[in-house]
C-alpha cells in the first residue's frame, strides 16, 4: 500500500480536527460509563497523538488510529453505544487504518444523504409533530425570539430542513466550499437545541474534501485576530439572546457553540479571499481505490437495516421522526414489506397496584430488553401473569427474552403520530 507523503498538510489538519471530534464525543453522557473506561482510554490516548503528533508513516501512526478505532468499536460491539457518531468516528479511524483517504469524503456525504433520506416520511413533513418544528421551538425559546417559531410558519421548518440537508449533500459533492458553509449554517442550531458534538464529529470529514494544496492556501489567508473578532460577535449576541430569560449557564454546550461561529467566520474569511473554491469540486477529482468505495457501502447497508427491522440507532435516523413498526410505518418511499421482524413488544393486559405504571406499560412499546427488566421489577413486587402481542405468557417472570443493547428507540408510543424523538 502508498503510504501518504510525510507531512501532507492535509492529513495532519485531518488527524488533528479529527481529535477534536473524539474529545467532544467523549465529553457527552452517554460516554460517562465505568465500563467503558477502557474504550474510553483507547479512544481518547489516540486522539491525543493524533492531536500532538499526526503520526503519517511508523508504528505510532498504527497505534493512534487503532487506538481510535478500537476505542469506538468496543462500545458499539459490546456496549450498548446508540449513537451515529461513534460509527462516523470508527469508520474515519478505520480508513486511515486501510490507508483509503478518498473514503472520509464519500463516508460524512453518505451520512448527509441517508439521514436527509430517512427524513422522506409523512411524520418528519407533519409540522405538528415534526422534528424540525420541535427544533425550531427550542431554538425560539433558547434566543427568547417567539417569532421563529409561531404557528404561520410552522410549515416552513419541515421542507426547509429536509431541503437544506440534502442540498448540503449535493453541494458537497459538486461544489465543497459551498457546502461547508451550509452545513455549518445547519449545524450551528442543531448544536444550541439538540446535538453538542454531532458537528465536530462532521467537520473531519469534510477536510478531505478538498486538496491538500486548496486546503495549505486557505490556512495562509485566514487572519486569527479577524477571525476571532468575526465569529465573537454572533456568538456574543446568542449568549445575549439566551441570557435574556435563562440563567442556568451549560459551559459545555456554549463554548462548542462558541467554537464553531469561529470556525464559521474563520471559512467565511478564507471563502471570501480565495473565491475560486466556490466553483472548485475540491478533491473529487482525485482517484478512489476500491477499499474506499466500501466504506460509504457499509453506511447504507446500515441506514436500511431500520427498514428490515434490525436496529434502529447507527443508521442516521436520528431527528427524523422515522417509524418502522406496525401500524406506523410511516417512510413514503420505502414499503413496510421490506420489515423483517417488529422488534417492539406490546402489553395488551397487565394486572399492577400502581395504575399509572400499568396505563404507561399497556401504552408504550417495548424493547425485549426493556420488557425484560421491567418484568424484573414488576415480579419482584409481585406482578400477575399477562399477555404480550397477543400470546399469553402462563409464567411471565420465569420467561426469557433479551435483545442487545443500543439497538433500538426505548421511549415510542404505541400510538402515533408522536411528537419528534431522538
Amino acid at each position: 500500500m502508498k503510504e501518504l507523503p510525510r507531512g501532507e498538510f492535509r492529513y495532519r489538519l485531518f488527524c488533528r480536527v479529527f481529535a477534536v471530534g473524539a474529545f467532544f464525543h467523549l465529553a457527552l453522557p452517554d460516554a460517562r460509563h465505568l465500563e467503558w473506561l477502557i474504550p474510553n482510554l483507547l479512544l481518547g490516548g489516540g486522539a491525543l497523538v493524533l492531536l500532538v503528533r499526526a503520526p503519517d508513516t511508523g508504528w505510532l501512526r498504527s497505534i493512534a488510529w487503532g487506538g481510535c478505532a478500537a476505542g469506538t468499536l468496543i462500545p458499539l460491539v459490546a456496549l450498548g453505544d446508540q449513537l451515529t457518531q461513534s460509527v462516523i468516528l470508527a469508520l474515519h479511524a478505520l480508513a486511515m487504518l486501510a490507508r483509503a483517504e478518498a473514503a472520509i469524503r464519500q463516508t460524512t456525504l453518505a451520512v448527509y444523504g441517508v439521514a436527509a433520506f430517512h427524513k422522506l416520511n409523512a411524520d418528519f413533513l407533519d409540522p405538528a409533530v415534526s422534528c424540525a418544528s420541535a427544533g425550531m421551538e427550542l431554538l425560539a425559546d433558547n434566543w427568547s425570539l417567539p417569532f421563529l417559531a409561531p404557528d404561520v410558519l410552522a410549515n416552513v421548518w419541515p421542507p426547509l430542513f429536509l431541503c437544506t440537508e440534502a442540498a448540503v449533500a449535493l453541494l458537497l459533492w459538486r461544489r465543497p466550499a459551498i457546502g461547508v458553509l451550509l452545513a455549518l449554517a445547519m449545524h450551528i442550531p442543531l448544536t444550541i437545541v439538540f446535538a453538542p458534538a454531532f458537528a465536530w464529529v462532521m467537520i473531519p470529514g469534510w477536510v478531505y474534501f478538498f486538496r491538500s494544496e486548496e486546503l495549505e492556501r486557505a490556512a495562509a489567508r485566514i487572519r486569527w485576530r479577524r477571525v476571532v473578532l468575526g465569529g465573537s460577535v454572533p456568538a456574543a449576541i446568542s449568549m445575549a439572546l439566551y441570557f435574556r430569560d435563562h440563567w442556568v449557564p451549560y459551559p459545555f454546550w456554549q463554548l462548542n457553540e462558541f467554537l464553531l461561529w469561529i470556525f464559521l467566520a474563520a471559512c467565511i474569511s478564507v471563502v471570501a479571499g480565495e473565491r475560486t473554491l466556490l466553483r472548485s469540486r475540491g478533491a473529487w477529482i482525485e482517484e478512489s481505490s476500491w477499499r474506499a468505495r466500501v466504506f460509504p457501502a457499509v453506511i447504507a447497508l446500515v441506514a436500511l437495516t431500520p427498514y428490515l427491522g434490525l436496529q434502529f440507532h447507527h443508521a442516521g435516523a436520528m431527528l427524523s421522526n422515522l417509524r418502522i413498526d406496525q401500524g406506523c410505518w410511516n417512510h413514503l418511499l420505502m414499503p413496510e414489506a421490506l420489515r423483517l421482524q417488529d422488534p417492539y413488544l406490546r402489553i395488551d393486559a397487565i394486572e399492577l397496584a400502581d395504575l399509572e405504571a400499568r396505563e404507561e406499560a399497556i401504552e408504550r412499546l417495548w424493547t425485549p430488553r426493556q420488557l425484560r427488566e421491567a418484568l424484573d421489577e414488576w415480579c419482584e413486587v409481585g406482578a400477575v401473569p399477562m399477555r404480550l402481542e397477543g400470546r399469553r405468557l402462563s409464567n411471565a417472570c420465569g420467561e426469557t427474552f433479551d435483545s442487545p443493547r443500543g439497538l433500538f428507540q426505548t421511549n415510542l408510543q404505541r400510538t402515533c403520530p408522536q411528537r419528534c424523538i431522538h
